[in-house]
């Protein structure tokens, strides 16, 4: 339950361009079922600046392609 109400809250608070990453990466990966903690995760990690978020796109892109 901490981890929703972690997620809600940093939800709040993201600005609009976030949330949209945020959505766009939910939506790419929508086969993977994230929880709470993980959605936290990503929710933050899209607070980065474009070009990494970019390039953390790239290594799951890799990743998928491994396994």
């Amino acid at each position: 339950m901490e981890n929703k109400s972690s997620f809600e809250s940093r939800w709040v608070h993201a600005t609009s361009e976030q949330q949209e990453r945020y959505r766009s990466l939910i939506k790419k990966y929508q086969y993977i079922q994230w929880n709470d903690k993980e959605k936290s995760y990503l929710l933050w990690l899209c607070n980065l600046d474009i070009h990494t978020l970019d390039t953390l796109e790239d290594v799951f892109e890799k990743l998928e392609q491994s396994s």
